[in-house]
């Protein structure tokens, strides 16, 4: 789609005030989940952020922090400094917003060796519309060298997510998304095209060239990034070392949010079945769920919440799985950002249970930190201002 007419698209729909808010103030609804009553401290330690959506953690008390809007910033012992030199990305300048549906500067990550290469890796979308991942060196809080290990084959100003997680010392995996309008008369096929880079996980050396040992797919002669396909809109991913899975959650359209075990070369169904609708209450799949229990893996969970308007589910942000926290109950546990309600969940995965829990915001990120305790980065609450906070959570 011709990016000026998303951005004509987004002044309309900006209106309506997409994010549910008043006098651009953004509410906290009311959550159908339970809320619950462990004790815990929230420190803001940082803020002056507009959407951040990533952060590597050096150590305790060092993070990078990506911010949607562009810009990319170094906390160190309280202090915060802005990177110069980071690359342009697609924004909207007159409202301070990424190009309408998760464009903008994603996520940010360490290399796995970075203590001795100093490599960071960033995924963004660019000034030319395309999906890229570049790695970089800093010097004096500036951008000292920039290589582009990944760029996408095909324009993709929705749904990108872009999430950057290690699987070693020598692999990454990184999502990009395809939340197009789908319907079941109409079905945006892009998620399973294999020709096509949207709706897909894809997994990479660091440097950016194909691993050998990709999924081969039936009629292409040779393996590619993809790792596996179907998605519509990852946001989160995570990757647990001592199983060696990776784990993601996604966005359905209305309803139908996933959690997911991604698997190599798995069809994971979208748009072909959905447990969501459309917005309009357009029916999406075009086949039954016994039909897609048969070629493609269904989601390990969903979350589908009764309303009056017909269901509405979490709209997940990002995943971690929690292990030796300061918080004990909540070791084994994932932890998520759910954008529709405004908090931070934690979900269950042996029991399906997903509770709340008192931090409130549009938490995009969070991370647990070598001493135990976590990290959040949290969207701005006004949107006259840049109120975005990076928040520690501890017992």
């Amino acid at each position: 789609m011709n990016i000026k007419l998303f951005k004509i698209l987004f002044s309309v729909l900006s209106l309506g005030c997409l994010t549910g808010c008043k006098n651009n103030v953004i509410k906290v609804p009311d959550s159908p989940y339970p809320i619950s009553t462990d004790s815990f401290s929230v420190e803001t330690i940082a803020e002056g952020f507009t959407i951040p959506y990533g952060i590597a953690v050096v150590d305790d008390n060092e993070y990078f922090v990506s911010d949607r809007i562009g810009k990319m910033f170094h906390f160190k012992a309280g202090t915060l400094t802005e990177i110069s030199g980071m690359p342009e990305v697609v924004t909207f300048n007159n409202s301070g917003i990424p190009a309408i549906l998760h464009g903008g500067l994603m996520d940010i990550s360490l290399h796995p060796n970075y203590s001795t290469n100093a490599w960071l890796y960033i995924s963004y979308l660019a000034t030319d519309g395309f999906a890229k991942v570049s790695r970089l060196k800093l010097q004096n809080n500036a951008v000292k060298q920039i290589e582009t290990v990944f760029t996408s084959r095909h324009q993709n100003y929705t749904g990108n997510g872009m999430r950057i997680v290690w699987e070693d010392d020598r692999h990454f995996f990184l999502n990009i998304g395809n939340s197009d309008l789908s319907t079941r008369a109409n079905p945006v096929m892009y998620a399973q095209d294999l020709h096509h880079d949207a709706g897909k996980i894809h997994r990479l050396m660091d440097d950016g060239s194909i691993p050998p040992d990709n999924p081969l797919f039936e009629g292409i002669i040779s393996p590619t990034t993809i790792w596996s396909y179907g998605h519509r809109d990852v946001q989160g991913l995570y990757f647990e070392k001592s199983t060696h899975t990776l784990f993601g959650v996604e966005h359905g359209p209305k309803g139908g949010d996933e959690f997911n075990s991604i698997a190599k070369g798995k069809n994971y169904g979208w748009p072909l079945f959905t447990y969501g609708i459309n917005y309009d209450g357009a029916v999406v799949s075009t086949v039954s769920e016994d039909s897609a229990a048969t070629f493609t893996v269904l989601p390990q969970h969903y979350w589908t919440v009764p309303t009056h308007d017909g269901g509405q589910a979490i709209a997940p942000a990002c995943l971690l799985k929690v292990k030796q926290s300061t918080i004990p109950g909540w070791n084994g546990h994932f932890l998520l950002g759910s954008l529709a309600y405004r908090r931070l969940m934690l979900y269950n995965r042996a029991t399906g249970e997903t509770v709340g829990l008192n931090i409130e915001g549009r938490v995009r990120t969070i991370k647990q930190l070598p001493g135990g305790d976590l990290i959040a980065l949290i969207e701005r609450t006004d949107l006259r201002k840049t109120n975005g906070r990076i928040i520690r959570i501890s017992s």
